[in-house]
């Protein structure tokens, strides 16, 4: 029995370190990690995949929504304008990503088109040729009249 209570304690314990890194325990904890969290976004956004986006989005929720609701009624003016400029470099950030993203796939939409149309093109340009070559050959005068 006493073992069982101790493994419940330690898990206990265990559970409250592992999450503690995460959720903010104070004010000052909340607006260092919410900026420590957009400076590792804006360091390395660009080559972030569309999984590990959709986490640092989870995470720029839990910061704009869950624990600002936490630590609202204790930000000072200036801590509020941290928050606001992490979340305009955040956007920013996600925004510069995306748009890469979109960048990357015109320009891989376009070199499809490109070799579509340089395909497309031979093969009329061969078709077009075999067309003309008959004519070529035709006796065209209207020296019979």
């Amino acid at each position: 029995m006493k073992r069982i209570t101790f493994f419940v304690i330690l898990s206990a314990v265990l559970l409250c370190v592992t999450t503690s890194c995460n959720v903010p325990m104070s004010k000052d904890g909340y607006v260092k990690g919410f900026v420590a969290f957009v400076e590792e976004v804006e360091a390395n956004g660009s080559n972030y995949t569309l999984k590990e986006w959709e986490k640092a989005d989870d995470r720029f929720e839990n910061y704009t929504e869950d624990y600002y609701e936490r630590f609202a009624d204790k930000l000072t003016p200036a801590d509020q304008k941290t928050l606001g400029r992490c979340a305009a470099k955040y956007a920013k950030a996600r925004a510069a990503s995306a748009l890469k993203g979109l960048s990357d796939d015109i320009e891989e939409g376009a070199n499809f088109m490109e070799g579509y149309a340089d395909e497309l093109g031979t093969e009329v340009r061969e078709g077009m040729g075999q067309m003309v070559q008959p004519m070529e050959n035709d006796d065209w005068d209207d020296d019979d009249d």
